[in-house]
Parts: structure tokens; sequence; C-alpha cells
């Protein structure tokens, strides 16, 4: 019960210090960093997973499971809205930069403490990436790294403890898109019109991603 009361008390305080203060990204805090992550897939092909959420996240949760409960929709070009149903988390994530090897975004995570509690925190995610094989066994390898933004004037004990809240969530999250990266790249790769073949028949992918994966993936192969 001590610790539960804990988690809620620097929940509020962190809840409070984000909206009464400016939040400067120098004073980020590393949370966790994710080296080495590798992908089978061309550069473009792992760019086009990116700029397309919404067929990704749909693509993972029919080649690995555990993340069938995930549902993501773009409703601006630079915001990815995203809710996990089996963990009750949703959130927006806004894209702060796209350039070509690198990704930044921003969002803020809500974690449910108890029936009318939540944790609330400014998070920036990092992800640099770079094809390190040619085709025709390409592969990408990748590194995120997450980091919590609080204010200025917010204790750095608190800072500590919101980040330790975070690490279990991040490292859930980090093992099964990871997985699912892994499968949905490898079959993209190997097997690109047997793969849309398949998912002509999944409701779930938009006509409009289909058709661009098309365009992208097999239209330039005739």
């Amino acid at each position: 019960m001590m610790h539960r009361a804990f988690v809620i008390t620097v929940a509020a305080l962190a809840l409070f210090h984000c909206w009464m203060s400016p939040v400067s990204a120098e004073e980020r805090l590393l949370v966790r960093e994710v080296p080495g992550m590798q992908c089978r897939a061309t550069e473009l092909a792992y760019e086009f997973l990116l700029s397309h959420p919404g067929f990704a996240a749909a693509l993972f949760g029919r080649l690995y499971p555990p993340l069938r409960d995930y549902s993501v929709t773009q409703p601006t070009a630079r915001r990815i809205r995203v809710i996990d149903r089996h963990w009750g988390l949703e959130g927006d994530v806004d894209s702060l930069t796209e350039q070509p090897g690198k990704r930044i975004y921003r969002t803020e995570i809500a974690i449910p403490l108890t029936a009318t509690r939540q944790f609330s925190a400014l998070m920036e995610i990092v992800l640099e990436y770079r094809q390190t094989r040619a085709s025709p066994d390409p592969l990408v390898v990748s590194r995120l790294a997450f980091y919590l933004l609080p204010p200025p004037s917010l204790p750095g004990v608190v800072a500590q403890a919101e980040a330790k809240l975070l690490v279990p969530l991040i490292h859930r999250q980090v093992q099964a898109v990871t997985e699912g990266s892994r499968r949905g790249c490898d079959r993209m790769t190997t097997d690109p019109g047997g793969l849309y073949r398949e998912m002509v028949a999944w409701p779930e992918i938009s006509r409009a991603d289909l058709a661009a994966y098309h365009r992208l993936f097999l239209a330039q192969r005739r």
C-alpha cells in the first residue's frame, strides 16, 4: 500500500509540473536505450513501414499475435493515435523529425495505476537506422532511445521515480514490436507477392495502404 501511495503521489506531482512548467529538450532523461535491433529489409521497405503506421501495426499483429490488440490510426500527417487494448494504454504520438536515417517522436504516455488514477509522462522517442547489407539479403540495423522530458522545476528524485515506472512498460512494448517487425520485414523481403495476396483479405488494412504497397513492391518488378 505504501508503494502504491508513493506511485500515485509521484504521478500527481508529475502532472502538476508538466502542465505548469515548459519542457526543455536539454533536460531530457534517458530511460532506456535499445541498440542493435535488426530487420531483414531494405531501407526503402523500412521507411515504408514508418510512413504507414496503420499498415505496419496490422501486418505485425497478423504475423505476431501478441500485437493483435494494437490499434493504430493516423488522424494527421504528423500525428499517430495508438491504442493497446490488452494493457489499457492509449495516446497520441507526434512526429517531430522525419529525415533519412532518423525519426523523433514525442508523446504523453498514460499508465493506469488504479481504477480512478493514472500516471502520465511526456516522452521523446528517437529512432536511428541504416541499411548495413544490400539485397538480395538486406539488413537494416536500428537504435531506439526513450527519454523522459521532465520540466526543469521537477525535483530529480521525482523524475527518477517516473523513469523507473516507465522501464517495464517500455521493455514489454519493445520486445513485442521487435518481434513483430522482424516477422513483417521477413515476409516483405522474401515473399512480397504472396504477402500482398494475403493482405487483400485483411479488413484492417486500408485500400490506400494496400495500393501503396503494391506500387512500391510489386508494380516496379513487372
